[in-house]
């Protein structure tokens, strides 16, 4: 009897469990990650042949307790390698764990590899070699506490290799996991299986192998028992021998177009119908490019059958604010088209899942590598459609029309449809060439949330449809409160700038890796002003964030610019954006620096000088904090010192409520004029965004 052990996939024990006792194995002991067996040659090869669920299957040799280094080492040379392992063949020792005693996993292996050459040397007078990359057997040693496990690896490469999958998509999920999600959802065989958003197709090259009885290691060609000094080849070929006589009647019964899988991508969909060609079930599974809002269900209604996917979640394909509107499409999809199915979805985000809008009534949860993930099992249910954002669909096609009039509209590509119009659906939605921004103000409490949701996911889905903008282009954002410069910190790193064309200027914006985008578009006439005002002069763009100012500014020919802000990403940014305009040069300054403490100090003297201050700050890079109602008498004093006799100042705020005191300001000799007429576009008329013109008496 061989003592064995399987590792699988963590949440997946249970399932592991059942499909071993359905191969025979006994004595089961289920540990976090795997299970214990016993069984003869035959069930060590009928599991190593039919288990869907396994990572990998080892062989234990021997176990035993160390109390110090050089224990692990005589324990190890005590085992009789010889008979285990064949001296002309090349082995890997892997070691996992450490403690007290073995303190780098390193060192552990080392300990082992030389315990395990040294014994073939005492006996041959020759060493086996270790091969890193590809070797002909593999060694694993598990360190619980102080007890070690040493395991011959019978699988070599991962079970989950089963051969067929030579072409994937970004991040594919495991076969062997996949099998798991099948085997999870409630699917039985001849019952139609879809996946929405296939991506390379494994969960239903899985489901048909499970429905035609193929087994997962039907075709591999080398495994980790065949270096193995008790390998029975006699056994191995009857197991293979029955396995392919067990295909060759399955794919005669199953049903040839129960399993569909769809992409949008035609490139996707090519690798996933070659992935079935290689698995021999290209005349079982058909895999169709389609569009998710052009999706319908290919069944006559008496037919219901299980949609399942493992959806798009942020590590392992975009990020989560740019998958929002994917998930929203879905759920309206399936709702639409497949009432009374199942879907099973798999996701390591339970908040995206939350936009799918349909009512879980089983949730699972498994490891994918390092990932926490859910398997959410749903019933679509007719009445689950409820859409009442009829007058939202009215305001935003109303304002789109209006807009499409305007005649700056062929000179922009960023611009604001909407802006919190209605009361029920406090949303700002911006189009960034052919890319949607919808962000929503966080509700009071006094406002149901359950309510709020889906009035979201309503807008957020109509957004998209009357705008024309594709699902992938879509970024939702969320904005509640801000502290200190929260609106400046960065969400995500997937480095997704592009560039946009503003009237003449060209702009780097970045709509997912921050809350703001780059980009304050309500400024947009007030660079149109400074780039009129700034020629000959010398300019200074304060608290310049990405320095778009300073662009209209060095295009229209100012004689210097001089960019200041304590950010030194946006400082960086900045320089981004004088690049692509051909602005980098001598006379251009970029200074990364608290404002206020640099107006102090400074003996500078500027002709034009534009200063969008925070509301509030108290940056760790700032001395003191800095509140605008507050300070900006003592802001004024400071940028008249170095202001020339015939120099201009544009005050820009948005800051609510606030508003300059001209009395004030004439006491310290400034002369100040509101100019917010001067700066208001039609998209942004009722923006609380206002702009003075400030200069020496």
């Amino acid at each position: 009897m061989n003592c064995l052990f399987a590792s699988t996939n963590f949440g997946c024990e249970k399932l592991l469990e059942k499909e071993l006792l359905s191969l025979g194995g006994e004595n089961l002991k289920i540990i976090k990650g795997g299970i214990y067996y016993e069984g003869e040659d035959s069930i060590l090869y009928n599991t190593l042949m039919w288990s869907r669920i396994s990572s990998r299957i080892f062989l234990c040799i021997s176990k035993f307790v160390i109390k110090n280094s050089d224990d692990l080492y005589k324990n190890t040379y005590n085992i009789n390698w010889t008979k285990i392992l064949f001296l002309e063949k090349t082995f890997l020792v892997k070691f996992k764990g450490t403690n007290n005693i073995i303190q780098n996993s390193l060192f552990g292996s080392l300990k082992i590899k030389n315990a395990i050459v040294d014994k073939f040397y005492q006996k041959y007078s020759a060493r086996p070699n270790v091969n890193l990359l590809t070797p002909d057997v593999r060694i694993t040693a598990y360190l619980f506490h102080n007890s070690v496990h040493i395991m011959l690896d019978l699988s070599g490469e991962s079970l989950n290799k089963r051969g067929y999958r030579k072409f994937f998509d970004i991040a594919p999920i495991k076969e062997n996991l996949s099998s798991a999600i099948i085997l999870s959802s409630g699917w039985k065989k001849n019952t139609p299986l879809i996946d929405p958003m296939c991506g390379s197709g494994t969960l239903l090259i899985e489901a048909a192998m499970i429905s035609s009885d193929r087994a997962p290691g039907l075709t591999r060609k080398k495994w980790g028992f065949q270096s193995w000094k008790r390998h029975n080849e006699n056994i191995w070929n009857k197991i293979l021998k029955k396995a392919k006589e067990r295909f060759e009647i399955g794919i005669k019964t199953c049903v040839k177009n129960y399993f569909i899988g769809y992409d949008f991508n035609p490139n996707v969909i090519k690798k996933a119908k070659k992935n079935a060609i290689n698995a021999n079930l290209e005349n079982i599974v058909n895999f169709v490019q389609c569009d998710l809002n052009s999706l319908k269900n290919p069944y006559q209604s008496k037919e219901i059958g299980i949609l399942i996917s493992n959806l798009s979640y942020r590590e392992r394909y975009k990020t989560e604010n740019n998958l929002i509107a994917l998930y929203i499409e879905l759920g309206i999809v399936l709702k639409k088209h497949f009432k009374n199915w199942k879907l099973s979805v798999f996701s390591s985000s339970r908040f995206l899942l939350t936009f799918l809008q349909i009512e879980s009534y089983e949730e699972l949860f498994f490891k994918n590598g390092l990932l926490d993930c859910l398997l959410k099992n749903c019933e679509i249910f007719p009445n689950e459609l409820n859409d009442k954002s009829e007058e939202y669909q009215n305001r935003l096609r109303k304002n789109f029309k209006q807009l499409k009039k305007w005649k700056d509209l062929k000179e922009i590509e960023c611009f604001r449809v909407y802006d919190s119009d209605l009361p029920n659906y406090k949303i700002i939605v911006d189009i960034y060439k052919k890319w949607l921004v919808i962000q929503e103000y966080q509700a009071p409490k006094s406002i149901n949330y359950k309510e709020a949701h889906i009035r979201l996911c309503s807008a957020i889905y109509h957004s998209k449809e009357i705008l024309s903008i594709p699902t992938n282009n879509i970024v939702i954002k969320f904005r509640k409160k801000q502290k200190n410069k929260a609106q400046y910190q960065k969400l995500f790193n997937r480095n997704s700038f592009f560039i946009i064309k503003e009237y003449h200027v060209k702009l780097i914006v970045n709509l997912i890796d921050y809350l703001d985008t780059g980009l304050f578009s309500e400024h947009r006439l007030v660079r149109k002003l400074l780039g009129k005002m700034s020629i000959g002069k010398d300019f200074l763009n304060l608290f310049s964030y990405t320095g778009a100012a300073t662009v209209y500014a060095g295009l229209g020919k100012a004689k210097s610019t001089t960019t200041i802000d304590i950010s030194n990403t946006y400082i960086r940014w900045s320089m981004r954006n004088m690049s692509i305009n051909n602005l980098i040069n001598s006379k251009n300054i970029f200074i990364q620096e608290d404002c206020l403490k640099w107006i102090v100090l400074t003996n500078k003297k500027f002709d034009l000088i534009f200063i969008n201050p925070p509301t509030f700050s108290n940056s760790k890079k700032m001395k003191k904090t800095f509140e605008l109602k507050r300070d900006y008498i003592k802001l004024m004093i400071n940028l008249k010192r170095i202001l020339r006799k015939n120099g201009d100042i544009i005050f820009s705020s948005s800051t609510h409520n606030f508003e300059i005191n001209f009395d004030d300001i004439k006491k310290i000799n400034l002369y100040a004029r509101k100019i917010t007429h001067l700066a208001q576009t039609k998209d942004f008329l009722k923006k609380n965004y206002h702009s003075w013109l400030i200069k020496h008496i």
